[in-house]
């Protein structure tokens, strides 16, 4: 089955966008990596995108953050263009969790978390108590209070990614942004923070748009999929409705079975080891 644009969700019936791609292109030099991608993000929703590497996903991630500017198009972050918009006033709407997180400087974790209350707390002023309260709580719900006074510089790569993602949450913002954040952690870990993280897009309606390679852990804890390829959207959707084997044979070219598991409650992707025909 050829899906050149295939199109599941009914976008026209939601209200509330946090953030808006507006038939955004973007190129390397001469390179064409995203094309004229329009998409509506909402509110209280767990997005994920999916794809082959090299497809455009972290590009698009980039652009959504403000951190790469469109050749044509624009994202707008609750009706404002990101593009016009200061690093502060992004810092307090999108927190990041990123694959790759190079420090060199022996801050400890504490200090490293402590960075997420940056954009609230002055120049030259101290954190309040308010932001000490907070950043105490996000490294009791994360875990990574056993290792607060440890020296980031001296973290395995996995307890390095969970120290960002807890920095991330301490930001407090209304989107949280995942690029391919659990890359680094045990399985245990993983679980634990999707669970936390599905619960603030539950209870305090946080947007979460996330990167994921694991197309099963997508299924599981996500409300829509986002398929590209090619740098374009080619399929999208609420979960159940676009976890389809024809959709991940044409975007991954690979043969599956989708089924739907009562154990996690998810359609999942089962895959041959090899070929028995």
């Amino acid at each position: 089955m050829k899906l050149s644009f295939f199109i599941v969700a009914d976008q026209s019936a939601m209200v509330g966008y946090m953030v808006e791609l507006k038939e955004v292109s973007f190129a390397y030099d001469l390179y064409s990596v995203i094309k004229d991608i329009s998409f509506n993000f909402d509110t209280g929703c767990f997005y994920s995108i999916l794809g082959p590497n090299g497809c455009g996903k972290t590009t698009l991630l980039d652009l959504l953050i403000g951190h790469l500017k469109p050749i044509s198009g624009k994202v707008v972050l609750q009706e404002h263009n990101i593009a016009s918009m200061s690093k502060r006033e992004i810092a307090k709407q999108i927190a990041l969790v990123s694959q790759n997180y190079n420090i060199n400087f022996p801050f400890t974790v504490k200090e490293v978390v402590m960075m997420g209350r940056h954009p609230y707390i002055g120049r030259f002023a101290n954190p309040s108590m308010e932001d000490i309260e907070i950043v105490n709580r996000v490294m009791e719900r994360t875990g990574t209070e056993s290792f607060a006074h440890r020296k980031i510089t001296d973290l395995s790569g996995g307890e390095r990614q969970r120290c960002v993602f807890a920095r991330a949450l301490c930001q407090d913002t209304p989107l949280l942004f995942l690029d391919e954040a659990f890359s680094n952690m045990d399985i245990s870990h993983t679980i634990r923070l999707l669970n936390l993280v599905k619960r603030e897009v539950k209870e305090r309606d946080r947007t979460v748009i996330s990167v994921f390679h694991d197309i099963n852990l997508a299924a599981i804890w996500s409300d829509v999929l986002i398929f590209m390829k090619d740098g374009k959207i080619v399929a999208s959707g609420k979960t159940e409705d676009v976890m389809l084997e024809s959709i991940i044979e044409e975007v991954f070219h690979v043969k599956t079975e989708i089924a739907y598991s009562h154990y996690s409650c998810a359609r999942q992707a089962h895959f041959r080891a090899y070929d028995h025909d």
